[in-house]
């Protein structure tokens, strides 16, 4: 007979509130997990957004250290009367918060069983991001936390080959992917460009950022000079507004439902994703996949990435000079490579569909 399981999902961003790759990766994970579940969330108040704008993020993030003892409290709460208790730890914010937790919950409850759940290498990500003492205490806790949690995740192969090098640790491969429920399309009732190339994500996600400046600075300006139409459409938060001030071959869309960004994702021409090195697969990535759309990214956007053999679309180019060949190509062939892209498509579903990946793990770990 199956074990009744009792799972908590912590996260230490607002999940439910969706709109980023964090986001609808975790909650891809809830809607998917079929024994009694409930997700705890820290979730940001507005003060922190106006904070956000002039850099004081220190308050916030000693709001989640004292949120903490808190959310510890009501997960015993819900465990109260359950025999199975497993939390799973979204790693999506600063690894610390994660450290803390478990060190928490273990002292309390020795018998709990801890998944931590990897959306990337957090000491590489901190390496590019922050200072050297949050980039050092970043890789101590991260190596703490795969010691002290039952089983820690990485996002693919990569990542798993990463961490023992790093580590000396043995991660189980947890993909990347997203709901089919996810996959919804919804008709954006906004005025769109009738022809644009697409690039979504928040631009507080230093990844983000990176990519989006290049694609504005050096992309852009280039392929508008062959392509005077083309215009290029952004989806997410926190852009800064001086970045796309009176530019008019940019469009922003802010805080749109998954359906509608789904929608601009198939209407496109492609998404171009100029991705510069980090960990972790990225998800706009295997959405876009799924979808049957377009993507021209760089080689580290499609690392850990499974392709189907000789598969393009994707194209992936490996010197930075390569992109506008392929930009040209791509405008040039578009319908074909349109609908070559959809007859793939069902090979990422069948690979980067949570259901089969909560799944796949579950069996493995004898869940």
């Amino acid at each position: 007979m199956q074990k009744k399981y009792s799972i908590a999902i912590v996260s230490f961003f607002e999940a439910s509130a969706g709109g980023h790759g964090a986001a609808e990766v975790t909650l891809s994970l809830y809607n998917t997990i079929k024994f009694k579940k409930k997700l705890f969330e820290i979730k940001k108040k507005n003060i922190f957004n106006i904070l956000e704008k002039y850099k004081l993020n220190i308050f916030e993030n000693i709001f989640k250290l004292f949120k903490i003892i808190f959310l510890v409290i009501n997960i015993k709460t819900f465990f109260k009367k359950s025999k199975n208790k497993t939390v799973i730890i979204e790693g999506a914010s600063w690894i610390g918060y994660s450290y803390l937790t478990i060190k928490i919950l273990k002292i309390l409850d020795p018998n709990i069983f801890i998944i931590y759940h990897s959306h990337n290498i957090e000491y590489l990500l901190r390496l590019k991001k922050n200072n050297y003492i949050i980039s050092f205490l970043s890789k101590f806790f991260e190596k703490k936390v795969y010691q002290i949690s039952d089983i820690g995740t990485a996002v693919s192969k990569f990542d798993q080959n990463t961490l023992k090098k790093l580590y000396s640790v043995k991660a189980v491969v947890f993909s990347n992917g997203i709901s089919k429920e996810k996959l919804k399309i919804l008709d954006f009732k906004k005025y769109i460009p009738k022809n644009y190339i697409i690039y979504f994500g928040s631009y507080s996600f230093f990844p983000n950022k990176q990519a989006i400046d290049y694609i504005i600075q050096n992309i852009l300006p280039m392929i508008k000079k062959k392509h005077p139409n083309l215009k290029l459409v952004i989806v997410g938060q926190d852009l800064p507004d001086d970045l796309i001030k009176d530019n008019k071959d940019i469009y922003f869309y802010k805080n749109i439902k998954k359906e509608h960004l789904n929608f601009l994702i198939v209407k496109s021409k492609f998404l171009l994703a100029p991705m510069f090195k980090a960990t972790g697969t990225k998800l706009k990535i295997i959405e876009t996949l799924m979808l049957g759309s377009i993507v021209i990214t760089s080689k580290e956007g499609m690392n850990g990435i499974k392709l189907p053999n000789k598969s393009t679309p994707p194209f992936i180019f490996m010197k930075k000079k390569e992109i506008f060949n392929l930009i040209d190509f791509v405008l040039k062939k578009n319908k074909v490579l349109k609908k070559k892209a959809k007859l793939q498509s069902s090979f990422f579903v069948k690979n980067y569909s949570m259901e089969n990946i909560v799944n796949n793990f579950f069996k493995e770990i004898n869940l």
